[in-house]
This record gives C-alpha cells, sequence and structure tokens, in this order.
C-alpha cells in the first residue's frame, strides 16, 4: 500500500473515504468512497466561487477533452449541494472538458462541505497536483487567511505544510503587480521571484527586465545582484558555533536569525515579513 501524504490526509480529514486522485493518471484500483458517484447534469453545477486556479491551458483542456471523448470522465468531480442546483468543489478542469467534450452529464460525488472546506479542499487537490502557479497557491492561502480567519499557523496545518513555507508563499504577494503577473504567466520562475524579493522594490523591476531580456538563470540573477551589492567593511568570518547557533534558532523560530558578534558583544536579528509572522516569532518566545 502506497504511504499517504500529508496532503493525502489533509483530503482524508475533510472529505472521509472519499479522496481525489489525478485525474489524467487513472488507477486500476480506485479508492474505496463511502459515496457512491451520480451522473449530474452539466448546466446544474456552477463553479467553486473559491476555486484558487485563476488560468487553463487550453491546449491541455483540449487534450483532456479528447481523452474524455474515448474514456469518458475516470474520475468523478466534487459538489455539493445548492437549493435545486450543485456547486463544484473539485474538479473543474475535468467539468470544463466534459463540456468541450459535447457531455451533457458528468459523475460526480456529492458531499457536504462548509465554505472554508470548500477552499481547502480545492487548494489541496490542486497542491497536490502541482497543478496551480506559484501565485494561485499564494492567493489561496492569503484567502484562507482573508475569508476565514486563518493565522499562518492554521493554513499550515490545514495544507500539511511547515508554517515556514507558508509564510514564504505570502511574502510572493508583496511583489510589484508587473513581477506578480510574470511570475504568474511562468515568464520567471518562483526561484527567480525569491532572488526579487530581496531587491530595493525601486530595481526590482529593472532586474525583471533584466532577466527576460537576458534570459538570465536564477543562479545568473544572484551573480548580477551580487555584482551590484556593495561590499561591506566587514571582513569578519563568522564562527561554526554562531552558524550552528543561527541555523538552530532560525529553525526553531521559523525566521531568519543574524547573529553579529564581536568579544562577546553584539546583535542578534530576527526577520519577520507580516504581522501575523511577527506574532508566531512572540508566541514561540514566550512559550
Amino acid at each position: 500500500m502506497a504511504k499517504k501524504t500529508s496532503l493525502n490526509k489533509g483530503l482524508e480529514a475533510l472529505l472521509g473515504d472519499v479522496v481525489v486522485p489525478a485525474e489524467s493518471k487513472p488507477t486500476k484500483n480506485q479508492p474505496t468512497k463511502k459515496t457512491t458517484p451520480t451522473e449530474i447534469t452539466l448546466s446544474k453545477i456552477k463553479t467553486n466561487q473559491y476555486q484558487p486556479r485563476t488560468s487553463f491551458d487550453d491546449k491541455k483542456l483540449k487534450e483532456l477533452a479528447d481523452s474524455i471523448q474515448k474514456h469518458g470522465v475516470i474520475q468523478p468531480v466534487l459538489v455539493r449541494e445548492e437549493g435545486k442546483a450543485y456547486e463544484l468543489i473539485a474538479g473543474e478542469r475535468r467539468m470544463r472538458a466534459s463540456k468541450l467534450a459535447g457531455l451533457k452529464k458528468i459523475p460526480a460525488v456529492i458531499t457536504k462541505a462548509t465554505n472554508t472546506q470548500a477552499l481547502e479542499i480545492a487548494i489541496l487537490e490542486n497542491i497536490q497536483r502541482e497543478d496551480l502557479n506559484p501565485l494561485e497557491i499564494s492567493k489561496g492561502y492569503q484567502r484562507l487567511k482573508d475569508e476565514f480567519g486563518y493565522t499562518q499557523e492554521q493554513v499550515a496545518k490545514s495544507v500539511g505544510k511547515p508554517r515556514s513555507s507558508i509564510a514564504n508563499a505570502l511574502r510572493l504577494l508583496t511583489l510589484s503587480p508587473k513581477i506578480q503577473t510574470a511570475l504568474e504567466k511562468g515568464t520567471i520562475s518562483e526561484g527567480h521571484a525569491k532572488v526579487l524579493l530581496a531587491v530595493d522594490p525601486a530595481k526590482a523591476n529593472a532586474y525583471l527586465e533584466q532577466i527576460i531580456t537576458q534570459n538570465l538563470s536564477v543562479r545568473e540573477l544572484e551573480r548580477t545582484l551580487h555584482a551590484h551589492t556593495p561590499a561591506t567593511r566587514s571582513t569578519k568570518t563568522k564562527s561554526t558555533d554562531e552558524k550552528n547557533l543561527e541555523s538552530a534558532l532560525s529553525a526553531k523560530l521559523g525566521s531568519k536569525v543574524v547573529i553579529s558578534d564581536k568579544d562577546g558583544k553584539g546583535k542578534m536579528t530576527i526577520k519577520y515579513y507580516s504581522y501575523d509572522e511577527l506574532d508566531g516569532i512572540i508566541e514561540k518566545i514566550s512559550s
């Protein structure tokens, strides 16, 4: 039996035994469901208002539609009842492709889910398949915070990831609109975006243009930034003890810690990028 990932467990916690595997990779042994799929008229299903995905690849959608025409819909979509109709929770690609394939009905599992669960499930399903781009994931996390009052810690538990991963993902939303658009379209990678987070916002867009025009890799971007960074006066090399202590404290607090020491005196800097992150640090120090 395959080992369950934290994301699998997250989905099962929300759905019971109704697990949503990858739609394009049907398996011989489909998981047992408590709820039997039923055929639902496509026109009665409205899209998920909490869908974190904002863009759909037309070419991949056509490929899925062709597959559905030949083999049918292998994996049912997930819906919840809304009056006399239904709201989609998971499986929008399958629904869109089914319409494209000319189907009138689609197999669906009907479940009960709160608004919070509907968003969690949509995020979990897409992350599990690595279907979302980094910015869509960040926006999904932010919606959990804004619309449902989640803390970063709660978001982390919800999606089965370390809190530091959530904090780093949310930081992408602080980039300029131009950089966010480039990331969303795949013009630059998440690695490029993370490097640009450390750049003066007034200069970040200029480096974006450089990445695009010169086709810079992440490593090349880092070297370019390093070449334009003025050398500091301090040439003191940190001891192994200092580095180990920085690493241990950073891991403990979930934020970068920098120690500057000179003859037993100095300062310790704890970096944070939001008030939520600061609250989390204070909680850990106080506990």
